[in-house]
């Protein structure tokens, strides 16, 4: 109830100053809260009843989770799939799965298949304040894109900027910004890499602290990464620091690295754009880290609605596998995945007339729900798909808020030169992922980033 009455409040505030805001009108703003969310997801289930009623999402862990351990449970360990998708039956399911699905059927028509379970929209309910904070942004002329969408204004802190979103890049906004937790999280997991003949690569340890600031009225940065390579030995010791701003238009991402053998931090600035990862066997770039990451002005994002589509959800199952259940020789096995049928916003990014990059066109696939990317393709010069990303993405039920996506838990398949990645695996005994309301002091400046550097 005080969580309804604050967003009852909140609505009318923003009502009273009305359509003060260009591009969204009074009846649009009514309906958050009533027949939407507060941040912008329909709450009614679809006609055939296959997509439910948003009915709060999941707030407690599971009763086998063991407190306080990071290691997450899969909450439906019992559901079994209601039909499977595979290269007999594709074209009945095709106006609900993406190009980059279907490419995947189509390339191994005799071992790959979409196994898709009952819709649970888990995404848990916003707190009250962070969700009077969203409907205040829907009617604020001060929170907007600026330069053409390359920038957030600094005004749009503590809730989603765009509950009602006009355009790509206000759906994308809310992507990069969206809520995953109160403070941050504290990780340890594996980043697996198979090459085009089928070959484990030795896997990378890590350990990572995330947090994400503009949730805590942080003006400047929306995302900070520290990432430390434990394994294997050659690399161990090796760092990368990540800051993202929300006023790309006016400063760029910093980025440092620390080499254990040269014993020194250095600015990164190549870190960025269509750059390889090269702990990933440069199957993913670096802006396509968290699905999405970094400046946005290469491309024009243009939102083409919203659809119902099978993406991958609810995927605690795939990310917690044990390695040698979850790695086959030319993709993860299929038994572990987990697809859903959700309603995603579409949003298409073709490449601007003199600028540079790998892809020349990517089309993402935005959950309704959280605003998490869900699922992306990347078109090459020629207009064929080379990339295919997937992301893991589960209810943060350890703290009963937000998404979590484990770090960027991706599977990319570089489907020109071969090969594939399981970024951020669960499933060594060792990892886990919890979240954190407070940050250790300092550890995400380039200074503690050198004072640790020593092994």
């Amino acid at each position: 109830m005080k969580t309804k009455a604050a967003l009852s409040l909140a609505i009318l505030s923003v009502m009273t100053v009305g359509a003060s805001h260009a591009t969204v009108s009074s009846e649009e703003v009514a309906k958050l809260g009533t027949s939407l969310t507060a941040w912008g997801a329909e709450k009614g289930g679809n006609a055939d009843g296959t997509i439910p009623e948003y009915a709060g999402g999941m707030t407690k862990p599971p009763a086998n989770y063991q407190n306080g351990t990071g290691r997450w449970v899969d909450p439906f360990p019992d559901e079994k799939p209601l039909f499977t998708i595979d290269a007999k039956n594709v074209a009945q399911y095709a106006d609900k799965l993406t190009p980059g699905a279907q490419e995947l059927i189509r390339r191994w028509p005799d071992s790959y298949r979409i196994n898709v379970y009952p819709t649970h929209r888990t995404y848990p309910q916003m707190p009250a304040e962070r969700a009077a904070a969203t409907v205040k942004n829907a009617t604020n002329p001060e929170c907007k894109t600026t330069a053409n969408g390359v920038g957030l204004s600094e005004s749009c802190l503590g809730g989603f900027p765009f509950p009602i979103p006009k355009d790509g890049y206000e759906v994308m906004w809310n992507h990069s910004v969206r809520e995953r937790a109160f403070g941050g999280f504290e990780g340890r997991g594996t980043n697996l890499v198979v090459d085009a003949a089928g070959n484990l690569a030795n896997p990378q340890q890590y350990s990572v602290y995330t947090s994400y600031p503009y949730w805590s009225g942080n003006k400047d940065y929306y995302f900070y990464s520290a990432t430390t390579t434990l394994s294997p030995a050659r690399d161990s010791g090796n760092k990368i620091l990540l800051w993202y701003p929300l006023r790309y238009d006016e400063k760029d991402q910093r980025s440092w690295s620390y080499s254990t053998g040269q014993r020194r931090v250095r600015l990164a600035p190549e870190f960025s754009y269509d750059t390889p990862i090269t702990p990933l066997g440069g199957v993913l770039y670096f802006d396509e880290s968290n699905m999405f990451s970094g400046r946005m002005d290469r491309f024009d994002f243009k939102v083409l609605g919203k659809k119902e589509m099978y993406v991958p959800y609810n995927s605690y199952k795939q990310v917690t596998a044990p390695i040698d259940t979850l790695i086959g020789k030319k993709h993860v096995n299929p038994d572990v995945t987990r697809w859903e049928l959700h309603r995603v916003w579409v949003v298409e990014a073709t490449l601007k007339n003199g600028m540079r990059h790998a892809a020349s066109k990517r089309n993402y696939y935005v959950d309704e729900d959280s605003w998490s990317i869900l699922a992306s393709e990347g078109f090459d010069q020629s207009g064929k798909i080379f990339r295919v990303l997937l992301a893991n993405f589960g209810a943060n039920y350890i703290s009963g808020v937000g998404g979590v996506d484990w770090a960027s838990s991706i599977v990319g398949y570089d489907l020109a030169r071969g090969g594939y990645t399981a970024v951020s695996s669960q499933g060594d005994p060792k990892a886990f992922f919890k979240p954190i309301d407070k940050l250790p002091p300092n550890v995400f400046t380039p200074e503690a980033m050198a004072g640790r550097g020593v092994r």
